[in-house]
């Protein structure tokens, strides 16, 4: 293995446990959460309709992205669901600016350029893409990642503001 191959590793590992951990956190409750209702009510304040399927189309994508992402296999898919959904939340954090301890979109950045990174220079030769011999074209990883902004886009733009203005 490669210096390369196991900077590849270690961030797709790490990006692919943090992304777990919130997913789980969703559809389980893991982690003193309050799982799916907790996270509908939040969907609801934000404006997402309807909020329980959002809930759980958001932590069923980030567990699943996170799983692809972290065994680095089908890794264009795992690139767009999990950039889709940081599409979202950096919407709903960008407001706000970087700072984290006024809700901003520090954390959430840092994680899509990571998840862009993988992107752009795959998931190296420590991935299941690599046991299987599953070579995507360079354009691949671009492509998941326009299909993760037009998605997040659309996701983002039917939240209703009104819902997500009141205190």
């Amino acid at each position: 293995m490669t210096a390369v191959d196991a900077g590849q590793l270690v961030l797709r590992l790490v990006l692919a446990v943090t992304m777990a951990f919130h997913g789980t956190q969703k559809l389980f409750g893991w982690f003193d959460s309050g799982g799916l209702d907790r996270a509908e009510a939040f969907f609801r304040s934000q404006g997402f309709r309807p909020p329980r399927v959002m809930a759980l189309v958001a932590g069923m994508t980030e567990t699943a992205g996170a799983v692809l992402l972290g065994t680095g296999l089908a890794t264009p898919l795992a690139v767009a669901m999990i950039a889709g959904t940081l599409v979202n939340v950096l919407a709903l954090h960008a407001k706000n600016g970087l700072d984290s301890r006024k809700h901003g979109c520090e954390h959430e950045l840092m994680l899509l350029a990571g998840v862009v990174s993988i992107a752009l220079i795959g998931p190296g030769a420590v991935s299941l893409d690599h046991a299987f011999g599953l070579a995507y074209p360079d354009w691949a990883g671009v492509a998941a990642l326009g299909a993760a902004a037009v998605a997040g886009a659309v996701v983002v733009r039917s939240r209703d503001r009104m819902t997500a203005a009141r205190p």
